[in-house]
């Protein structure tokens, strides 16, 4: 008899259990659990730096005339393709996220591979997030000495141009914390503030600028 009330009382505790589940999972709206993709425009290399000097290092001398820094890509805009899987459910339900950023202004491309953590407030129609990132770029990790000995006079030419308008990475590898700040317009649409920071944290080499890029992105959300 004893084993019976036991065995009725877990029972009943279990389907207690899975009714709070599924009343927990019936009351998140729907749009709040599809994938997502986005197109964003972000002003390259913002000058933008909330994390200070914990992620960005650079060389400590300097030639005069020379520019160092992701201030040689300043001034140009790109173009940001995003797609974000469901929340998945562990550690704070992250969505997996990949990321193309492509240059309008011949300067340094990415593709990154992370993370995002989201916020829902006012029943999800307004969101913050963070997320963290590994990145690849064509640009590069040191870009070439316009100062080397027996150079030709249009290789110095060549180099000099590449060293005023691109910037020297310090890594192929790169890592991309980032946090944005999202407004819904409808169940399907939402426009985000973006903040994107690309930078080694002084791991792979001395030279580590860091770049940030601050913009506007439109998303929709998939699914039914």
């Amino acid at each position: 008899m004893n084993r019976l009330k036991k065995g009725a009382l877990g029972a009943a505790m279990a389907l207690a259990s899975t009714s709070a589940t599924a009343q927990d999972y019936s009351d998140v709206p729907a749009f709040l659990a599809g994938s997502e993709i986005a197109v964003g425009v972000l002003e390259h290399a913002a000058n933008f730096h909330p994390l200070s000097g914990r992620m960005t290092l650079d060389m400590p001398t300097r030639r005069i005339g020379e520019i160092y820094g992701a201030e040689k890509e300043n001034c140009t805009a790109d173009v940001q393709f995003t797609y974000r899987s469901p929340p998945l459910h562990f550690f704070l339900k992250p969505r997996l996220t990949a990321k193309v950023q492509v240059s309008t202004g011949g300067r340094t491309n990415f593709a990154s591979f992370g993370e995002e953590w989201r916020q829902d407030t006012l029943h999800g129609w307004l969101y913050g997030q963070a997320g963290i990132g590994v990145t690849v770029h064509d640009g590069y990790s040191f870009t070439p000495e316009p100062y080397a000995r027996d150079l030709t006079a249009s290789e110095v030419h060549r180099r000099r141009q590449i060293s005023s308008r691109r910037t020297s990475f310090g890594s192929p590898v790169l890592f991309n914390p980032n946090a944005s700040i999202g407004v819904r317009v409808s169940e399907r649409w939402a426009v985000e503030a973006s903040w994107e920071h690309f930078s080694h944290a002084g791991l792979f080499s001395k030279r580590n600028p860091g770049i940030d890029n601050i913009g506007l992105r439109l998303v929709r959300t998939l699914g039914r």
